[in-house]
């Protein structure tokens, strides 16, 4: 929870290898489901959902996990639908709670 602020954006990047996959589905979640989005829109999407300022970091690392997809010359980019594991599920929940 200390890597996320009030709003639920991810304030840095974990040093743990361990935290990187949760992190990476609660950046997931605030990403629009069924869109096709070329890289600049998906980075505007990302700033959104980080403060930290790195979100080529966080598109190779959704596009590495498996959930996001993109063409090869990396034009467009698509979110994969999946269901979070339980910890992430957890942590979604929570960041959710505190938010509202």
């Amino acid at each position: 929870m200390r890597l996320f602020d009030a709003e639920g954006r991810l304030v840095r990047w974990p040093s743990k290898r361990g935290q990187e996959a949760s992190c990476l589905w609660v950046v997931w979640a605030r990403v629009p489901a069924r869109r096709v989005m070329s890289e600049p829109e998906l980075n505007v999407e990302l700033e959104r959902a980080h403060t930290f300022g790195d979100a080529a970091l966080l598109r190779r690392g959704l596009c590495d996990m498996g959930l996001m997809t993109r063409t090869p010359d990396g034009r467009e980019y698509r979110r994969v639908e999946a269901k979070p594991g339980p910890e992430a599920l957890l942590l979604l929940s929570t960041l959710r709670s505190r938010a509202a």
